[in-house]
């Protein structure tokens, strides 16, 4: 991972949760809804837990399948009731959310800079806009990346090359903005910029497979870290 040149960025990518907004989604109970829906549907009990990240129940479960040679015709409907439960979660939480101390000062002052900002998030798109609405920093994206919206997800490279394209940007115009490895990992995969910040009460490091090489202890510091390169 690196930085890009300052001379020739234009862009900001930002993860969502953890690193603009604080969420209350319960990722474990929703998580341990989606493992039961899948147990009911071809996956053997205990394969999957919910201290995996959706992305890797949602792919051991699809390889699975193609074990079992379950058919596609059966699996679009688990899909949409796997998707439906993600949602749901998601909604719920949107009354809770509210701004990490200082993002949407930071975005006003990205955007008066010049730079294009996208959001690529895994979470449901109206859930992120709504949050975004909620914190008063919905106008400032020039484009909101929700999951399925991407040809892959994080950490894969697809999804901020996507995200590049519509913004109309190339990758090394770019810099991601992220709380955890995932999105670390999406930065080096796609050969973009990075940059990490701290996320207050996590439980866990969140760089313990990928430490970036450039942590800010808050996504408030982004522009005057810009401005100092």
């Amino acid at each position: 991972m690196h930085i890009v040149a300052p001379e020739k960025l234009k862009g900001v990518v930002f993860d969502l949760d953890g690193t603009l907004i604080r969420s209350t989604i319960d990722f474990t109970k929703m998580k341990g809804h989606m493992i039961e829906i899948l147990e009911r549907n071809g996956i053997p009990d205990g394969i999957l837990t919910p201290t995996e990240t959706t992305v890797v129940i949602l792919e051991k479960s699809e390889v699975m399948w193609d074990e079992n040679g379950k058919p596609e015709e059966e699996r679009v409907p688990v899909r949409a009731t796997l998707e439906d439960a993600m949602d749901q979660g998601e909604i719920e939480a949107i009354p809770l959310v509210e701004e990490i101390d200082g993002s949407t000062e930071a975005l006003r002052r990205l955007r008066e800079m010049g730079y294009r900002l996208a959001i690529l998030t895994r979470s449901h798109h109206e859930y992120a806009v709504q949050a975004l609405k909620k914190i008063g920093a919905y106008q400032y994206f020039y484009v909101i990346l929700g999951r399925g919206e991407t040809p892959r997800p994080k950490p894969y490279h697809e999804a901020l090359d996507h995200a590049a394209k519509l913004m109309e940007l190339q990758l090394d115009e770019i810099i991601f903005v992220g709380d955890h490895h995932i999105d670390a990992q999406s930065a080096q995969n796609s050969g973009c910029g990075f940059i990490g910040v701290g996320t207050e009460g996590r439980r866990r490091d969140p760089w313990s497979e990928l430490k970036p090489e450039v942590i800010l202890d808050s996504v408030r510091d982004i522009p005057d870290y810009i401005l100092k390169l």
